[in-house]
């Protein structure tokens, strides 16, 4: 079996990029269209690792210690009195997401009012004794990049990048909150390049081309299991969290929702980056050990590029029209795909041209006119909401009468479906729903990237 049929077996898991690093070198690099192997790809919990650096950089500089409570860190953020439990967290803890929380603090803060984000996870008092525990806490990542943006007087991107991303030639940009803050726990955009940079520094204890890039230790410290997991249905989540990093069977691993990975096997000397579309994540990582490493070769390949799968267009039908797009869960065979932050569509029009389609509707109360293949990706950019998005659409007409459109983001993992009837009826549903919300206008890299 060919290593293009490797992954070709597994069109479920959606693959949209990969590069393999062996020792530094790439052995294995390939893109599935409409995705392109330069697009600055939304890698969510992945930015929990960048935040996490920054934090390793602001300790090395006396910023803070790993030891220091949180409550004297962020003093304008306390409400008096202070709960004893909340008084005992540290920078550690919020590290290793064991603040004793039994769920994540950052979902009671996140509809309030920006400004009072930290004041809110820090009211949260811990249910279990901290540092018993480990759950999925988005509030630390957020504190986390509190305590650097107050003590250093920069926020996330413009600290890392002269520390961290220049020296790799990395081109980040990062979503912001209300307040125009980098998020530190999601929102960060870059190549499977520049995630497979990240990763290889780490697997280097920090260094890059000779020189040591993050602090001397950091990468010990910060891969070291300092909290178990039990609490995962999936088994690679049950093995031990570092500093906003996962253990795995083997290594550790940069880990973003809906499989955007940097899997750091140091004994191999290997670093596999990923971004893919999909909520099969165990798979995925079965996958990844037990049927794609084994089938590296020794020396580099190119791969041609591959394809996410497009609707089969018979070539039936001209035109399809429905007043709006009403969510339809059922759309997508996955039940593990919540349908969260569904757009707003309306005035759909879809006709059949002598190149694909041409899609018009309203979205979010904005017009938005695309251009889809017959059974084919066909990539463009769109103007919606003042910015240009980048987009790619393909369509196709079933036997049946109705009209199966996709539009995916590809600067994001992101893809709607659209399925249109013939008495003027349409449903929609996400294949990956964004976590993030904005709207269709805001699945792109932001612009200003560092």
């Amino acid at each position: 079996m060919s290593l293009t049929d490797v992954f070709d077996r597994h069109p479920d898991l959606e693959f949209h990029s990969i590069k393999v690093l062996r020792a530094g070198r790439t052995v294995v690099e390939r893109t599935w269209l409409p995705y392109h192997g330069d697009d600055s790809g939304l890698v969510y919990s992945v930015s929990k690792t960048f935040t996490a650096s920054a934090v390793g950089f602001a300790i090395a500089e006396g910023y803070f210690a790993l030891t220091d409570r949180v409550v004297d860190l962020l003093p304008d953020a306390v409400t008096e009195p202070v709960h004893p439990s909340v008084a005992e967290i540290t920078v550690h803890h919020l590290l290793s997401m064991s603040t004793g929380h039994d769920t994540d603090t950052a979902e009671a803060v996140v509809d309030t009012p920006a400004e009072s984000w930290a004041s809110g996870v820090l009211a949260q008092v811990p249910q279990t004794p901290v540092g018993s525990r480990h759950v999925y806490n988005n509030g630390a990542s957020f504190l986390l990049g509190e305590l650097v943006r107050r003590h250093t007087g920069e926020d996330l991107l413009d600290y890392l990048n002269p520390r961290l991303l220049s020296p790799l030639g990395i081109n980040a940009s990062w979503e912001r909150d209300p307040l125009g803050r980098c998020l530190g726990w999601s929102g960060l955009h870059l190549t499977v390049a520049e995630l497979a940079a990240m990763g290889e520094l780490y697997r280097c204890g920090g260094r890059w081309q000779g020189r040591q890039v993050l602090p001397e230790g950091w990468v010990e410290l910060a891969t070291t299991a300092h909290i178990d997991t039990p609490g995962s249905d999936q088994p690679e989540w049950r093995l031990g969290y570092g500093y906003q990093l996962w253990h795995g069977r083997e290594g550790f691993r940069l880990d973003g929702a809906y499989g955007q990975y940097a899997i750091v096997l140091p004994e191999r000397e290997l670093v596999v980056a990923i971004t893919s579309g999909q909520a099969r994540n165990q798979r995925m990582l079965d996958f990844v050990f037990d049927e794609l490493i084994p089938a590296l070769p020794d020396e580099p390949v190119v791969l041609a590029d591959g394809e996410i799968a497009t609707p089969t267009d018979t070539g039936a039908g001209e035109r399809w029209t429905a007043p709006s797009a009403v969510l339809d869960a059922s759309l997508v065979d996955d039940e593990e795909i919540e349908q969260l932050n569904p757009p707003t569509i309306a005035d759909v029009d879809v006709q059949r041209t002598p190149d694909g389609w041409l899609l018009r509707l309203v979205c979010d109360g904005e017009s938005l006119t695309v251009k889809a293949g017959a059974g084919r990706w066909r990539r463009q950019q769109v103007t919606l909401g003042g910015n240009a998005l980048p987009v790619a659409a393909s369509a196709g007409a079933r036997p049946e009468g109705a009209l199966t459109v996709l539009l995916t983001f590809p600067e994001t993992p992101h893809t709607l479906q659209l399925r249109l009837a013939g008495d003027n009826t349409a449903a929609m549903a996400w294949r990956t729903a964004p976590l993030n919300s904005g709207g269709l206008a805001a699945l792109r890299a932001p612009v200003g990237a560092a």
